[in-house]
């Protein structure tokens, strides 16, 4: 059976021996509560057709765990600010290779390859489902999408210890290539079968997933581990100091509470 840890963690044991590796074999195996409501909330959405507000509710909660291109582009700008503001730094080369991994995370979704931002294919995504853009009112935020942006956030873009929001880009990274590779049939077959979707638009409507699929961001999550080693070098930092089941758990625990809310609100009081 095709779940989410069927799908991310043989990636993770292509992984070369490391530290790393050892970290995210040990705890994330362990989140099956979350996977499994998260999976649950996508068979729920796929099931049938839903009403227009659990619709927008979903889209626009959901945006806020995904569409992360600027916050990575943050976290760059910030390895950058270590040379602007002088600050020391062991291996200004390994810095360099760092942000350079770091920055092919956002390639595609800044469409510096590519033809098309992203967020522009999520939009046609969410808008051809809700069949208009109302999904982008803030009234469909939900409070535990909020609080995941807000805590990915602060890892992210705040958080002293650069190597922190590493780490958390990291758990993105791969988490979404599980996500994206676990919904995309659902997906296929909700729009084919309940909602009446040509297989022309249907392709279309979903691009913004299948562009995430098979190499896509399989390759962001070696990137993202690449840039890890670098900083780790160019900044004297031990690897080994670090705790990464905290950040998996957080990460997968906010996630799923996410996903459970828009699915599990039986009215909607908007």
């Amino acid at each position: 059976m095709t779940n989410l840890s069927s799908i991310i963690l043989p990636v993770l044991q292509d992984m070369e021996e490391s530290y790393l590796k050892d970290q995210l074999l040990k705890f994330l195996p362990n989140q099956e509560e979350s996977f499994s409501k998260i999976e649950k909330s996508f068979k729920q959405l796929t099931s049938k057709v839903q009403d227009k507000e659990r619709l927008q509710l979903f889209f626009h909660s959901w945006s806020q765990t995904n569409n992360s291109a600027m916050t990575v582009a943050g976290i760059s700008n910030r390895m950058t600010m270590l040379v602007h503001k002088n600050q020391p730094i062991a291996d200004k080369e390994a810095l360099l290779q760092s942000i350079t991994s770091l920055n092919r995370i956002v390639d595609e979704d800044l469409a510096v390859v590519g033809r098309v931002l992203h967020s522009q294919l999520f939009y046609t995504m969410a808008t051809n489902i809700c069949t208009d853009d109302d999904w982008l009112s803030r009234k469909y935020l939900n409070l535990s999408a909020y609080d995941f942006k807000a805590w990915k956030d602060q890892n992210s873009l705040r958080n002293k210890d650069i190597m922190i929001a590493l780490l958390t880009t990291l758990i993105h990274e791969i988490y979404t290539h599980g996500e994206v590779e676990y919904i995309l049939p659902k997906f296929e077959s909700w729009l084919t079968n309940d909602y009446g979707f040509s297989e022309e638009d249907r392709d279309k409507t979903l691009a913004w997933i299948s562009v995430h699929c098979g190499p896509t961001e399989k390759n962001h999550f070696f990137f993202a581990v690449s840039s890890i080693f670098h900083y780790a070098k160019a900044m004297n930092v031990d690897l080994e100091t670090y705790d990464m089941e905290p950040i998996i758990k957080d990460y997968l625990a906010k996630k799923s509470a996410v996903m459970q809310d828009v699915m599990e609100v039986e009215e909607l009081s908007l």
